[in-house]
């Protein structure tokens, strides 16, 4: 041990170099980020390019009923990729660690009922992303937020599609 060395500047030192774990503390997340509406589309293609190779960019397309014969059930859905390939939300989210759904103010957010009860029988936690404008009235904004809360563990309003890019980067999407 050497005499006047702090405790940081002893972890530094070659001798400890050896306890340190030579691999990342953790593996890449798989993350689904589903946009519900036609204006969260346009929000999310700009960052296709900046998100991990773990995450998967949708879009939710309709609803998919349990069977043919019990088509009010709505159990499943029907997404879509940027690349128009069509999928089931089970199939997607059975892997994923984090879903995201990010809508507009003033958009319809039933796919969130959808796509929340799906996630909730899984286990999967769920993140709201809801892009708000001055030009939409605060009624509007209520209403969709009304609709996603339940079924989303973390609800944030945004003012702009550049937060959505720090919220996702803070996720780790």
């Amino acid at each position: 041990m050497q005499l006047g060395l702090s405790e940081s500047a002893r972890a530094t030192t070659a001798e400890e170099a050896r306890f340190r774990i030579g691999y990342p503390n953790s593996r890449p997340r798989k993350s689904r980020i589903i946009a519900l509406d036609s204006d969260s589309v346009a929000a999310l293609k700009s960052l296709v390019d900046q998100a991990s190779d773990g995450a998967h960019f949708l879009r939710y397309i309709e609803p998919k009923g349990a069977t043919n014969s019990l088509k009010m059930l709505s159990v499943d859905a029907i997404l879509e990729d940027i690349d128009g390939k069509r999928t089931n939300l089970v199939d997607e989210i059975a892997d994923a660690d984090v879903i995201v759904m990010v809508t507009s103010a003033g958009a319809s957010a039933e796919a969130a009922e959808v796509i929340g009860n799906a996630c909730f029988v899984r286990s999967k936690m769920t993140t709201g992303l809801v892009l708000n404008s001055a030009s939409v009235p605060s009624e509007q904004l209520k209403r969709t937020l009304t609709t996603m809360r339940p079924f989303a563990a973390m609800l944030v309003v945004s003012t702009g599609a550049e937060y959505v890019s720090e919220m996702l980067s803070a996720l780790r999407v």
